[in-house]
């Protein structure tokens, strides 16, 4: 296969920038011009050209038996295929293979990562490029900013022939097959619902802000304005609005409206700063405790807090929609994105965040991103997921063989550990009173073997997590689940944190539902001790990090499926995880470089850290393998979508789950299973 490493420029002015507009926005705009493109091919010497020539040299190369490299393929792919009709056979993204080699929060621009690995500067020409047309170019100009951008193909080329050998092919793929879901899109959008979910949230907005009366002063709340020279028009202050959302806005305003209502607003220690500042974040305990106020005027009030100062619906929104207008839907998804090498989201449309839990249920605006997504003419969408892949994951490495045994005769995992804590029987899918039960029991299931303690685990079921709805323990469950408060209690360092917990609770029975917490927690450490039990995986993990301290090989897991060396932990697949700089300090906390900032580590942490790696490493080489028959559209954690055509749904559905259910050959015995959906639009599928 031949390999050509391009890099194109293009215009770019102050309104018209990849630094105020998404990638697929940027290059399927009118104002979208090339200037010149750069090319190598193999090794041979690179050179520049213009549209037309390079127009007339697509014709002549043969891109099915071609790869191509590119700094942020994303951008040079959609140019390829969206102007000039051109798909290669595989991409070679060197931005995607710095985030796996780096790390992610490492500065992987060109500009940063070829002198970092001695490859040379890039120059700075294209800063003298800003509003200039291709015809604005002087002959000698025009000159330069070829040079200019021969050399970053240049550079582009050497940091592809430095990675190619440390990453394996199946990685390779997995970043080829992430960057053609945004270059070769499959989805189409509905505009006419994506208008509706646009002026739906605007108008939940508006009426939320009108319900606790916080009107426009400039037009009296009608939204008009009278000009001299135009007569009547939309009120410059509110834009026809009639409301205005400053006083919301403003962290002052908006904590002088709670003392109108009587409530005083509390206040949190800033992890940057270190002084007091409002808690008024979404996630912060106490304005959770806001929304469920029993003063129904201050309950909107936060409402219209969290409306205002969220935009990300609408703003999603709006960018599917101008997507929608433009054409197909490219996906885009950001390879290695996280430190466990998982996926990411990038260019402002977060497809890996489109979550159908009870969370979002009332608000028919986000389901209407969801609904708007759709396959083709005459295909379908389907979606299948690795269920429990993390909780299924850490039982075969923990060897917690009870657990193992229990997913792989499909028991109903969720119920027989609800029963255990609730010391009853409890059957979720069957009995409507049990629901709670069973949600608790889940929720111990997927996050308590990764170190969630009785404070997180207290915040978490009030907030309402892993799609339950908010549980709080009152009096009767403490009862119901035999729990004995009093060593809770009579410990001064948890009454302390109880007493200083933001929420809405009063505070009895903020100590009813922590003491519940901890004794829920402490049930599941108790019954899964390989787990998190003396000598159990997170200690081994605990070990694995003095190890990496050391620069000592430690084989641990299931089958020996992790190794350890200096500030590394070897993977099944050939890759790793880097934790560079890991130390201990006198206190014996350890901490590593992420690439920005040191970064703490324990061992239900790393626990939680190989455990998503893993998964991520099972769903991407299943897709991978799915990607050879079917039309790979989308890629969220543990989910696979395809686009096929209508009569081949079923079937491709069989295959799918079969696919996702079977364990690779290095994880034998580990027990796997997927289920999912077919639909003409992603919320049918899921």
């Amino acid at each position: 296969m031949d390999i050509l490493t391009l890099d194109f420029e293009t215009y770019y002015g102050d309104d018209y920038t990849l630094s105020k507009m998404t990638t697929e926005a940027y290059v399927r705009d009118p104002r979208f011009e090339m200037i010149l493109v750069s090319i190598k091919f193999n090794d041979q010497p690179t050179f520049w050209i213009l549209r037309d020539r390079f127009e007339h040299l697509c014709t002549e190369i043969d891109w099915a038996n071609t790869a191509c490299v590119a700094q942020h393929a994303h951008f040079d792919g959609l140019i390829l295929s969206h102007h000039f009709g051109c798909k290669p056979a595989m991409w070679i993204d060197t931005l995607s293979m710095a985030r796996v080699i780096d790390g992610p929060k490492a500065k992987n621009g060109l500009e940063f990562l070829a002198p970092r690995h001695g490859l040379g500067e890039k120059g700075r020409t294209i800063h003298e490029a800003r509003g200039k047309r291709l015809r604005d170019f002087t002959t000698a100009e025009l000159r330069d900013y070829g040079q200019y951008c021969c050399n970053d193909t240049d550079l582009t080329y050497k940091v592809a022939q430095l990675f190619l050998p440390q990453l394996p092919q199946a990685e390779l793929a997995l970043i080829s097959l992430t960057v053609k879901m945004f270059t070769e899109p499959a989805f189409v959008g509905d505009p006419e619902r994506l208008r509706g979910a646009v002026a739906s949230e605007r108008q939940r907005k508006i009426d939320l802000l009108r319900r606790i009366e916080l009107l426009c002063p400039a037009c009296a709340a009608t939204g008009l304005s009278n000009d001299l020279l135009d007569g009547t028009v939309l009120c410059p202050k509110c834009k026809g609005t009639g409301v205005d959302a400053k006083p919301v806005g403003s962290n002052e305003q908006f904590a002088d409206l709670l003392r109108g209502f009587g409530v005083e607003p509390e206040t949190k220690t800033s992890p940057s700063t270190g002084e007091q500042i409002y808690a008024f974040a979404k996630t912060d305990p106490a304005m959770q405790s806001l929304l469920e106020d029993a003063d129904e005027d201050v309950r909107f009030l936060a409402e219209a807090r969290i409306g205002i100062k969220s935009n990300i619906i609408e703003t999603r929104a709006q960018r599917f929609l101008g997507m929608a207008e433009r054409g197909t839907l490219p996906v885009y998804i950001k390879h290695a994105g996280a430190h466990t090498l998982r996926p990411s989201g990038g260019d402002g449309v977060n497809w890996l965040n489109m979550s159908n839990d009870i969370e979002n249920a009332p608000r028919p605006e986000m389901a209407a991103l969801k609904q708007s997504i759709k396959a083709p003419p005459g295909h379908v969408i389907v979606a299948v997921d690795s269920g429990q892949g993390e909780a299924r994951i850490l039982a075969w490495n923990a060897e917690q063989n009870d657990l193992v045994e229990a997913f792989a005769q499909g028991r109903d995992v969720y119920s027989e550990h609800a029963s255990t804590v609730y010391q009853r029987p409890v059957d979720r899918k069957n009995v409507k009173a049990d629901y709670i039960p069973g949600q608790v029991g889940k929720i111990g299931i997927l996050s308590f073997g990764f170190g969630s303690g009785w404070y997180t685990a207290s915040a978490g079921f009030l907030k309402g997590v892993l799609g339950a709805p908010p549980i709080q323990f009152k009096e009767a469950d403490m009862l119901a689940l035999s729990v004995d408060p009093t060593p809770f209690l009579n410990n001064p360092r948890k009454v302390n944190q109880v007493v200083a917990m933001p929420s809405r609770l009063e505070l009895n029975d903020r100590f009813i539902h922590c003491a519940v917490a901890e004794a829920l927690v402490q049930r599941y450490r108790k019954k899964y001790t390989k787990i998190c039990g003396r000598g159990g995986f997170w200690d081994t993990c605990e070990l694995a990090i003095n190890a990496m301290i050391r620069g000592e090989e430690l084989v641990f897991g299931a089958h020996g499926v992790f190794r350890t060396a200096k500030d590394r932990i070897y993977t099944p697949t050939g890759l790793w995880l880097d934790y560079r700089g890991i130390e201990r300090n006198a206190d014996g906390e350890a901490t590593y470089w992420d690439g920005r900032k040191r970064t703490k580590i324990y061992g239900s942490l790393l626990t939680e850290n190989l455990v998503q790696h893993m998964h991520r490493l099972i769903v991407g080489d299943q897709m991978l393998e799915i990607a050879e028959v079917c039309k790979v559209v989308l890629w969220t954690y543990d989910e696979v979508a395809v686009v096929v055509p209508e009569d081949a749904a079923e079937l491709t559905y069989q295959f799918m789950v079969n696919i996702l259910s079977h364990a690779p050959a290095w994880a034998q015995g580990l027990p796997l299973a997927a289920s999912g959906g077919i639909g003409r639009t992603l919320a049918e599928a899921k």
